[in-house]
């Protein structure tokens, strides 16, 4: 059984990777920040996190792990003329500056399997 690092687990592709992987037998630590996740599946759980924050609380996790997946699922839907030059800020934060951060937490966890 492998273990994965799902962010964004609780809704869209992060969900339905989730319930795949789920399905192949692996062990799941999924993450939400929105919407809080219950599941009685023995494989997953499920825990508060929010890539914003400046210090990641990864405390869950297992001593090692096999993989990370990286889909908060934010997007913005305005017309391109509307869009405001902090939202770019806000997207770009979450969607490259939280992906590097959780990477170098988890890269010591990932590098042992």
């Amino acid at each position: 059984m492998k273990q994965f690092l799902i962010i964004g687990a609780s809704s869209g592709i992060g969900k339905q990777l989730t319930e795949q992987l789920l399905s192949e037998g692996h062990r799941v630590f999924g993450t939400y920040r929105n919407t809080k996740v219950d599941s009685t599946h023995a494989n997953v759980s499920y825990h508060y996190l929010d890539v914003m924050e400046d210090s990641l609380s990864l405390d869950f996790l297992p001593s090692q792990l096999d993989g990370l997946v990286y889909c908060p699922g934010s997007i913005n839907l305005k017309p391109f003329a509307r869009i405001q030059p902090q939202e770019y800020i806000t997207d770009y934060e979450l969607n490259v500056v939280g992906a590097v951060k959780v990477l170098q937490a988890v890269l010591p966890l990932l590098k042992k399997s």
